[in-house]
């Protein structure tokens, strides 16, 4: 029987390519190009947790569409004049605004791994910034009262690079797990650095006297 000859897909379009990448970081990370060039799980490496910005940010969409509404009832309700059709079109131009601020910040992903903490951001230009897990000297959360309320946080991490792009992640959703998470991989990588440190001395010195430290238990 004769093999049907397989048949080649056509090459992506520039527009299908284009919507492709506007959509690449989020809602599913992890299928990310420029994320998964920097991860290696062959050796271990995994995500841990997305963490995707707190519904909170978005407040400007809502507003701007809240202030059309009233803008039409407005006009409906009384004369039309130039004043109302000029307040009706900023109203439409807020829309716009506030709807290209969401995308953005829709695109913004933080994305915590056993290893390193990767923030995923931009549009056009897509921006991964990373950190290792063991370069991270010191975190800071801040809760104000209203995202205590509506459960969100800021993180403020100091390192010893100062990785720009990494030291302000804002509008943490469920901020308490999440530097719970954190902390979680910091004491495991600690302690799996720790193991190899003390296997490379035995290896280097394998009949040496035992220093009296002990290994720790963990991984």
């Amino acid at each position: 029987m004769l093999e049907r000859p397989a048949i080649e897909e056509a090459p992506p379009t520039v527009s299908q390519r284009f919507w492709r990448r506007l959509r690449e970081p989020f809602p599913d990370p992890e299928h990310h190009r420029g994320l998964h060039r920097r991860l290696n799980p062959r050796n271990g490496e995994r995500v841990l947790q997305v963490v995707p910005k707190h519904v909170a940010v978005y407040w400007p969409l809502p507003l701007a569409v809240g202030a059309l509404v009233v803008t039409t009832i407005g006009m409906l309700a009384a004369r039309p004049s130039s004043a109302g059709q000029l307040l009706w079109y900023a109203s439409l131009l807020g829309i716009a605004a506030a709807g290209v601020h969401a995308f953005v910040v829709w695109r913004d992903v933080f994305v915590v791994t056993n290893w390193r903490v990767v923030r995923l951001s931009g549009v056009l230009t897509v921006r991964v910034a990373t950190m290792p897990i063991n370069r991270i000297l010191d975190m800071t959360m801040t809760r104000t009262p209203l995202g205590r309320v509506l459960g969100y946080g800021h993180f403020v991490f100091e390192s010893a690079a100062q990785e720009q792009g990494l030291r302000e992640i804002r509008f943490v959703p469920d901020i308490l797990s999440v530097d719970r998470e954190i902390n979680n991989a910091v004491n495991r990588e600690t302690r799996r650095r720790e193991r190899l440190a003390l296997q490379r001395r035995r290896l280097d010195d394998p009949a040496g006297e035992p220093d009296g430290t002990e290994p720790i238990e963990g991984l």
